[in-house]
């Protein structure tokens, strides 16, 4: 059970660590707590879990005579204590968590990324993921792929049990996709082929265990063909042994929160592929046409639609980790956003000493500052959103979430932990 804390006026980590009665350091990294940003805002959430169970380390300890004697596994134990990824020793007398009271609830997590992650966070963000999922294949209107160095993250990935993913799209380097793209290759068969051809080389050669496609710019003349496009290279991957997965963002078919949606592409999309993956909006840029895009009630709504075409047990919720920045006045379908981090929009609120707030039916925190005469609005999702996301993969029995992007160690991985065991399908320690 987490418990989740609002930070008061005169709180500081300190404080907070005597009142639950827990060491700093745990509240520190449980919360990604650094020197940087110790100085806690008013109405920030602060979480605090109990172990079940916790272990002393003794002289001549290692990780796997811990695990054996305990009855865990070593990949537990760097979950559940994930300080010990950044180092090659154990200290005598520290205290390690050996298990949290889970309750039985076990979560599925993939966890998106680009190439040039670091290998730090690599190694700390891998025993909190089923799936890893490798961004930057990208297509061309001849429907090659852009080659993507990513072999080391292949080959850690296995090592921790996850199974790699390649993502395949037509976005730049901006997050901008193409039209022009997406309509040449559906429209041609023979290209059509030859992309599938140059994924199913892409898997063999660096050992892929799918892929998952990330076309968001379908003209709508189009999406009959893209979900005639999945059905085919489903056939072609799943006959060769691998999986096909797909992000559905309800832009690209004509999903609107205010109006019935009577198309029928989820349903046939979904019965081809073995995960659908719900964004409720383009995260990779500023414009966001409505700001309820960004929240829960928009994934909720979507959800609720999704739900009815494709089987529940195969969608995964997207988890964005990136906050908003707006200039005031805001002006529906014209405003720019900056994106931001999640770190980044705490540490502004401490910068200009901004108590953050919650809107309980959106589930996100926000709070104001004042910027040279300008007012600006932050708008961001903390644990309650997460917790309240978490509840809808509960309630909804699906497959699982998916979180972008693992480019930094974020504290979402400690409350999913704390909660829910986490699932591999690779043989691992």
């Amino acid at each position: 059970m987490l418990i989740l804390h609002k930070v008061q006026e005169g709180d500081t980590v300190e404080t907070i660590a005597e009142q639950y009665r827990i060491p700093v350091h745990w509240l520190e990294e449980d919360n990604v707590i650094t020197p940087d940003n110790r100085k806690l805002n008013v109405g920030q959430i602060i979480v605090v879990a109990y172990p079940e169970k916790t272990y002393f380390v003794k002289e001549g300890d290692t990780l796997s005579s811990i695990a054996k004697a305990n009855g865990v596994t070593v990949m537990e134990l760097l979950r559940n204590n994930p300080f010990l990824s950044d180092r090659a020793y154990l200290e005598v007398g520290e205290e390690l968590v050996i298990s949290y009271d889970r309750e039985g609830k076990k979560m599925r997590v993939n966890g998106m990324t680009f190439s040039f992650i670091s290998e730090n966070v690599l190694r700390k963000t891998l025993p909190f993921l089923t799936f890893i999922t490798v961004m930057g294949y990208q297509v061309d209107a001849e429907a090659n792929l852009r080659n993507v160095e990513d072999e080391f993250i292949i080959k850690l990935a296995i090592d921790y049990g996850v199974v790699p993913l390649m993502l395949v799209y037509t976005l730049n380097e901006t997050g901008v996709g193409s039209f022009d793209i997406t309509h040449t290759i559906f429209n041609s068969q023979e290209l059509e082929r030859r992309l599938v051809d140059n994924i199913i080389t892409v898997i063999k050669a660096k050992g892929y265990y799918g892929a998952v496609l990330g076309f968001q710019y379908v003209l709508e003349e189009d999406l009959s063909l893209y979900a005639n496009f999945i059905e085919y290279a489903s056939e072609r991957l799943q006959t060769a042994g691998y999986s096909l997965g797909a992000v559905l963002i309800p832009s690209t078919f004509g999903y609107a929160e205010e109006r019935p949606y009577e198309e029928s592409y989820f349903s046939e999309i979904g019965q081809f592929v073995d995960s659908a993956i719900l964004l409720s909006y383009q995260w990779a840029t500023g414009y966001i046409p409505n700001t309820l895009q960004t929240s829960y009630l928009f994934l909720k709504g979507y959800l609720d639609v999704v739900i009815t075409q494709i089987p529940h047990e195969k969608i995964y919720l997207g988890i964005s980790r990136i906050a908003y920045n707006w200039e005031l006045p805001y002006v529906e379908g014209e405003s720019m956003a900056s994106a931001i981090s999640d770190p980044e929009a705490l540490a502004l609120a401490g910068q200009y000493n901004s108590e953050i707030f919650y809107d309980e039916d959106t589930k996100f925190s926000y709070f104001l500052y004042d910027l040279a005469g300008m007012e600006h609005l932050v708008w961001f999702g903390d644990a309650r959103q997460l917790n309240a996301i978490f509840e809808l993969v509960e309630k909804y029995d699906l497959g699982g979430i998916a979180v972008w992007n693992i480019m930094r160690y974020f504290r979402i991985w400690f409350m999913i932990n704390a909660q829910y065991e986490i699932e591999k399908l690779l043989p691992v320690e």
